[in-house]
Parts: C-alpha cells; sequence; structure tokens
C-alpha cells in the first residue's frame, strides 16, 4: 500500500514538472512507452503465466483502453493546470460514479452505511465546486470527468482480471493507446494543448537530468499505480477500491506544498474534510458483506 501511495506522489510531481516541456499528448506518450518496455521485459521473463493471447476476444480491452485514455488525458491536463490538492480531492468523487455505475448495471442500490458515505461525498464536491465557482473555472468539470471516467475503466478492470493477467491487460492497454496517442501527437495543433514548450535542446544537464528522472517516476509510478489496481479489482468491491486509498489527499496536499509551494486553498477545508470522511465511510462494508465476513471468521 506504500508503494501504491508513493506512486500517485510521483506521478502527480512528475507530471506538473513534464508540462513545462511536454505536451499532456507528449507526456501520456511518455507513460505508455515506458510501460509497454516494462510489461514487454516481464513478459520475456516468464511473468505471464497463461497465453499472452490465448483470448482473443479484444472488445472489453478495446472499450477500457480507449475510455481510460481520454480520462488519461483529461487528468494529466488537470494535475498540469490545476492545483495538485484540488485534483486529488476532486478525484474521490470516484465512489459517486462507482456507485451510479453499479446501479445502473445491476438496480442494486447501495446499503445504507455505504449511502451515507456516498451522500458526506457527494456534499462535499458539491461544496468544493461551489464555493471555487465552477461556472468562472470550467477546468474543473475536465476533473471531474477524468474521475468518471478512470472510474468505470476501474469497474471493467474485474471483468478483465476473471480471465487476463495482469500483464497482460497492461500490455494491451498501452499497445491499444500508444498508436492512437502517435496520431493525435501529430494532428493536434500544439496551441490547443497550451502553446509552444521550451526547446529541450537549450536546457543545461541539471533541466535534462530533473526531465529524466521525472519521466522514470511517471512511468514505473504508473506501471505500479496500473498493476496495483489489477490485482486489487481481483479482491475487492467497486466502492472499496475507489474509496480505500483516502491517504492520497493529504499525502499529495504536503508533497505539492514541499516540493512546488502549493498552499491548500483556504476553500478545500470543509469540502476536503467531508470528502475524506465520505469515502472512508462508503467504503465499510454493508450488512450482507458484514454477516459474510462474521460467517467466515466462525
Amino acid at each position: 500500500m506504500s508503494g501504491y501511495l508513493a506512486a500517485y506522489v510521483a506521478i502527480a510531481l512528475s507530471i506538473r514538472h513534464l508540462s513545462g516541456s511536454f505536451t499532456i499528448i507528449e507526456i501520456a506518450i511518455l507513460r505508455s512507452c515506458g510501460s509497454l518496455l516494462i510489461a514487454t521485459l516481464l513478459v520475456l521473463r516468464g511473468a505471464a503465466d497463461q497465453p499472452l493471447f490465448g483470448d482473443t476476444r479484444l472488445r472489453d480491452d478495446i472499450a477500457r483502453s480507449l475510455l481510460h485514455m481520454v480520462g488519461s488525458l483529461a487528468l494529466i491536463w488537470s494535475v498540469a493546470n490545476l492545483p495538485l490538492a484540488l485534483v486529488t480531492t476532486i478525484e474521490f468523487s470516484g465512489p459517486l460514479f462507482a456507485a451510479l455505475i453499479v446501479f445502473v448495471a445491476t438496480r442494486r442500490p447501495p446499503e445504507r452505511l455505504p449511502a451515507l458515505g456516498l451522500g458526506v461525498v457527494a456534499a462535499g464536491i458539491l461544496l468544493l465546486l461551489g464555493q471555487l465557482d465552477v461556472a468562472r473555472s470550467p477546468g474543473l468539470l475536465v476533473a471531474v470527468g477524468a474521475v468518471a471516467a478512470l472510474t468505470s475503466t476501474n469497474i471493467m478492470l474485474a471483468k478483465l482480471a476473471a480471465r487476463r493477467t495482469t500483464i497482460t491487460i497492461i500490455l494491451l492497454m498501452h499497445l491499444i493507446q500508444l498508436p492512437i496517442y502517435l496520431v493525435l501527437a501529430a494532428l493536434v495543433p500544439t496551441q490547443w494543448l497550451g502553446g509552444p514548450r521550451p526547446d529541450i535542446a537549450t536546457l543545461d544537464a541539471m533541466g535534462l537530468l530533473l526531465i529524466a528522472a521525472a519521466t522514470l517516476a511517471l512511468v514505473i509510478g504508473g506501471f505500479m499505480t496500473q498493476a496495483a489496481l489489477a490485482n486489487a479489482s481481483r479482491h475487492g468491491s467497486a466502492l472499496q477500491l475507489c474509496a480505500a486509498d483516502v491517504l492520497r489527499v493529504p499525502l499529495i496536499t504536503l508533497a505539492a506544498f514541499l516540493a512546488l509551494g502549493e498552499v491548500p486553498l483556504q476553500a478545500m477545508l470543509l469540502p476536503g474534510l467531508l470528502v475524506i470522511c465520505g469515502a472512508l465511510v462508503s467504503s465499510l462494508p454493508g450488512a450482507p458483506e458484514r454477516e459474510r465476513l462474521a460467517g467466515a471468521a466462525r
């Protein structure tokens, strides 16, 4: 768990640093290339314990990869342009989207205790968006959209994890995404992505070293979080996967303050506390699950 949390902190700080030299699509390409390289090396070393493409049904992989790509680009933009503490807090609206998706798919509402937690999360997010005036800061909706898309892909992982290894899921995702990223990088005008960046060739040795370190942290952190999510999806419910890592909020807030000098907005304090408390409550098991756990303990 500590490595998982450290990976998220590394990803956030890396994206913020790399955004000074690369567009959001180029950052996504760096992450995708690195993850492909790591996954390929692991496959060559025998990490995939079943035939790599033994199951050729790729419809679910393609759908999840495309949705993940949209969510990733939106999240990279958010991390590059919004306060990190704000983006991380908004990320914990994920349980709301998870509950909505589960309800639409199964017509089964959450149990009372998780529902209470979801209500607190919703109150915190609405208070946060209201205090920051989303009408004047439409970029906040990009962060919310990123959460909705990535939460959906996390739920889709459970289905894929039932028939594929973690390495295969990651490898297929980046094999699907990378060609699309390359086409987008070639076709999308640079000014649409924040304007021209400084010429990397003009940077001094320290600048190049920092870019290399940020890229390495982004690649390793991105691979670790994807692997952790794929493995966790085999053991936890959708709501628990979205809500169990609330320590990310204070950790990334602290890292942003220490590394970037970002002081948390005062308007975030009460909404942030509500979101954290609500996420913790929503991750608690409902009555049927508590009965199942009690029976297993006996």
